[in-house]
């Protein structure tokens, strides 16, 4: 049972995580949430596999492997604990992707209203409107003088501009939301995990394990004794 846990863990990890962009963001991300996803799995497995090897019972192949997979959970709790600041390094640049693109959609708009505003005739403003990327046609003739019909184009754009950027800094502040509550779980979610393999990762067969290692740095040192008086 041990095996097909560590096994399913793998398989979540593997096939969440292709195809790799080591260096894309969003991948990173992905990444991440794989482990994490893979976590429980993986260190269930481990538990169990560890409990088989530490049966008197065992045959010598489970005591090799046991001595390799806590070789591996050393590696696997440091991991952990290097996937809190790639999570949040990765996650900041995913948020500023997403401002960087809309921020070029509002400057392409207030670049759009500058250009309607200068439009001095109706062929100055046919011309513009068929250059956007969804082109507007206008009817073949006007049906109010081209001042008034201008005045309502802009106050149109104007209107639809506002709104986008009032969407826009909606989207902002829940993805900002999002981010800090996602960094969150997934921070604790790494530190219990790097723990959980912590207690397993042993450098030595019958050395301490590294979380004993880790306790043992904020552990109390032995006082020393007084003088006599």
């Amino acid at each position: 049972m041990g095996i097909v846990s560590i096994g399913l863990g793998l398989v979540v990890l593997v096939f969440s995580s292709l195809p790799v962009r080591l260096m894309d963001p969003v991948w990173q991300l992905q990444f991440s949430g794989a482990l994490t996803a893979g976590g429980f799995s993986l260190l269930i497995g481990t538990l169990l596999v560890c409990t088989a090897g530490a049966l008197p019972v065992s045959p010598p192949p489970i005591h090799a492997n046991v001595k390799l997979l806590r070789g591996i959970c050393t590696w696997v709790a440091i991991l952990y604990l290097a996937l809190i600041p790639i999570q949040l390094y990765a996650g900041m640049r995913v948020l500023q992707q997403k401002s960087g693109e809309e921020g070029r959609t509002q400057a392409s708009w207030r670049k759009f209203k500058k250009q309607l505003e200068a439009t001095g005739n109706e062929q100055e403003l046919r011309a513009l409107l068929g250059q956007l990327p969804q082109p507007i046609n206008l009817p073949a003739k006007l049906d109010q003088p081209f001042p008034k019909f201008k005045e309502l184009i802009v106050a149109e754009a104007d209107s639809r501009f506002n709104a986008l950027a009032f969407q826009t800094d909606q989207a902002r502040s829940r993805r900002l939301q999002g981010f800090i509550s996602e960094a969150a779980n997934n921070t604790l979610k790494s530190l219990l995990f790097a723990g959980g393999f912590a207690a397993f990762g042993q450098g030595k067969e019958g050395g301490p394990t590294l979380l004993d290692k880790a306790l043992g740095l904020f552990g109390n040192k032995p006082r020393r004794r007084g003088r006599a008086a």
